[in-house]
């Protein structure tokens, strides 16, 4: 098991990706502390763990990562409950779509609060204890809309485009302590928020789909399943990357197909 006793923190962890990244650090022997706001999606994640008998174990911790307070509440449960956090996935987030004029100022403090806040107040209180461990590895969840930018997402490429460098400032800061930091830049995968796109304007699975040159969607395991490297050993020489899981869609310039000429 590539992460036998190793102890995880997992934020957003009751659904999508987050949940698929529970179960795949449970499956591979973490004993994951995971947070989310909805007690009854983390009800149904605590199911599928105890399926896994025999492998990790996991905890559910109610927790708003906007909330100093709570992140801080959630750092010393984490400490009294398994130990120092060694693995650090900041997955908690929203989506907010609209240009920036259609953009009013509470969508632009919400998702500025969950998912750039967020990211650093759960860095800031769990990185003590991988300081005073001298080793440790943190996962941001970013986006090929924090790399390349999306017509009327101006918020969320905003967050998500700060993430992305919040990562290489990290990763130079605390590669002298051992410290590994990393961002995963998925592109369009099968999660709630997606899902809710597609539900909310016709046709937009077809283009999704048209576009991507795998003309296809990801699920969310195909994440947690590079979360898994990331956080095991075998990444120890990885540090400061972006690492694209988007069925190559950012390596297309986006110029017009020509043909032979």
């Amino acid at each position: 098991m590539e992460l036998k006793d190793k102890i995880c923190v997992i934020t957003g962890g009751t659904s999508g990706i987050g949940r698929a990244t529970v179960i795949r650090f449970v499956e591979e022997g973490a004993r994951v502390v995971f947070c989310g706001t909805n007690p009854g999606k983390a009800k149904k994640v605590m199911g599928e763990i105890k399926a896994l008998s025999g492998r990790g174990a996991a905890s559910f911790f109610p927790c708003d990562v906007s909330n100093d307070s709570q992140v801080r509440e959630m750092t010393s449960f984490t400490k009294k409950k398994y130990g120092p956090c060694e693995v650090l996935f900041n997955n908690a987030g929203i989506h907010v779509s609209g240009a920036l004029h259609e953009t009013s100022a509470a969508d632009w403090d919400r998702i500025m609060n969950i998912d750039l806040r967020g990211v650093y107040l759960v860095c800031y209180h769990f990185l003590p204890h991988m300081l005073e461990a001298k080793y440790g590895t943190i996962i941001n969840m970013a986006s090929v809309s924090g790399v390349l930018a999306d017509t009327s997402m101006a918020a969320y490429n905003a967050a998500k485009g700060a993430i992305v460098n919040l990562t290489r400032s990290m990763a130079l800061d605390y590669a002298p302590m051992n410290i590994r930091v990393n961002a995963v830049c998925p592109g369009a995968i099968r999660t709630d928020i997606l899902e809710n796109t597609f539900a909310r304007v016709p046709g937009s699975e077809k283009k999704f789909i048209s576009a991507y040159p795998t003309h296809s969607i990801a699920d969310p395991i195909e994440v947690a399943n590079v979360c898994v490297f990331l956080a095991s050993r075998k990444a120890d020489f990885i540090n400061g990357a972006m690492i694209m899981i988007d069925g190559g869609i950012t390596a297309h310039t986006g110029q017009p197909f020509m043909g032979k000429y």
